[in-house]
């Protein structure tokens, strides 16, 4: 079945890092916001009968919504498709935001959350502009373990100017401490249209050289693995069975349905966004138009390469007879010199079934998904 993705695009304060589609001023058309969501959903519900496997919302930050407009979203998701069916259900938080009165929500509510940490060190947590301190994880953490929350992601960061790797290994040994179930460990990544972006070309923003940040890395994964999260994927650890169900269907690659504005979906041979725009968004949903701002068809070729890029995102891999069995096309026959050229440069283990990248081929996964296309 699908996965559900609802995108919440309302923020406190945007981070000048931060690539996705959220903003700082207008929490005033929330209420709008969310009926028209609702709305959508419907739509899909009525015209396609689906089935929703798992439930992701996300933005944005989700508990920025006052608590009666979160229960009023998960009120109104839920009287449009079966909770029941759902076998994983998450909303995104900030530690600012989480409250003993939005926890009971998520309680009654969701199961599993998903916090913006980022960095236990506050000095770190200024240069990227957060708006929470290393104090507020824990509390926002105790607050959530208090009301039963059994299932959380820690997001942290590695990268960020000025940092070292012991800086990243001290970060660990906090999460290892309070011992959540799941770690998303990434890298920061400066996009030229942020503000980041904007200081980095005026040459005013210093990042960690490449090898200082494959060394963060490497060193971070062990430190997690040690400590009894597996890796599954480049970013993501988890402890036993505690995996994302939700993302583990987009690298699959499954289909999914985005909700909101700016939200992707990949359904019925097709990959297709909302508008940016919540205003927009708005207006069109009330309009009874296609809140859609791009589409596109997807033929086998587009297909062919969303599984390899997808796949080899995993720490299994690409297995070559499911591959044979959706392309009908040998993987390993057609690119075996570029397979063994991986391998000889220590990127990528090649094993009679399966391709999968090596920690190190992990951190130049995009030059070398490339050379399949």
């Amino acid at each position: 079945m699908p996965g559900l993705y609802v995108h919440i695009p309302f923020c406190i304060k945007k981070c000048p890092y931060c690539d996705f589609s959220s903003f700082d001023d207008i929490l005033y058309l929330a209420d709008d916001y969310i009926e028209c969501v609702l709305r959508e959903l419907r739509h899909y519900k009525n015209n396609f009968g689906i089935e929703f496997d798992t439930l992701f919302i996300g933005g944005g930050t989700p508990t920025v919504l006052t608590e009666k407009q979160m229960d009023s979203l998960f009120t109104g998701i839920y009287s449009i498709i079966d909770r029941k069916k759902l076998r994983e259900i998450t909303m995104e938080v900030n530690p600012e935001t989480v409250t003993e009165k939005k926890a009971r929500i998520l309680e009654a509510n969701a199961g599993r959350v998903s916090m913006g940490c980022q960095s236990f060190h506050d000095k770190f947590l200024e240069k990227l502009c957060r708006i929470h301190s290393a104090e507020s994880i824990y509390k926002a953490y105790d607050i959530l373990r208090k009301h039963n929350i059994k299932n959380i992601n820690f997001d942290l960061m590695y990268g960020i100017e000025g940092q070292s790797t012991a800086d990243v290994l001290h970060n660990i040994g906090e999460i290892v401490k309070l011992k959540p179930e799941h770690v998303s460990f990434y890298m920061l990544t400066v996009y030229s249209h942020t503000e980041f972006g904007r200081l980095s070309e005026r040459g005013e923003m210093e990042l960690p050289h490449d090898e200082v940040i494959g060394h963060m890395y490497e060193r971070g994964a062990q430190a997690l693995e040690a400590a009894g999260y597996a890796q599954y994927e480049i970013s993501n650890f988890a402890l036993p069975g505690k995996q994302c169900k939700h993302n583990l269907n987009y690298w699959k690659p499954g289909e999914y349905i985005g909700i909101g504005s700016s939200a992707a979906s990949y359904f019925k041979q097709s990959r297709f966004s909302n508008v940016e725009s919540p205003a927009d968004y708005i207006k069109k949903i009330k309009a009874g138009e296609d809140p859609a701002g791009f589409t596109e068809k997807i033929d086998d070729e587009k297909k062919k390469k969303d599984y390899i890029m997808m796949r080899l995102r995993t720490k299994d891999g690409l297995d070559y007879a499911g591959f044979k069995s959706i392309f009908e096309f040998d993987f390993p026959a057609k690119y075996s010199n570029m397979i063994g050229k991986l391998k000889a440069e220590g990127l990528a283990e090649n094993i009679d079934t399966a391709l999968s990248l090596t920690r190190k081929g992990f951190l130049l996964s995009n030059e070398i998904i490339k050379q399949f296309f």
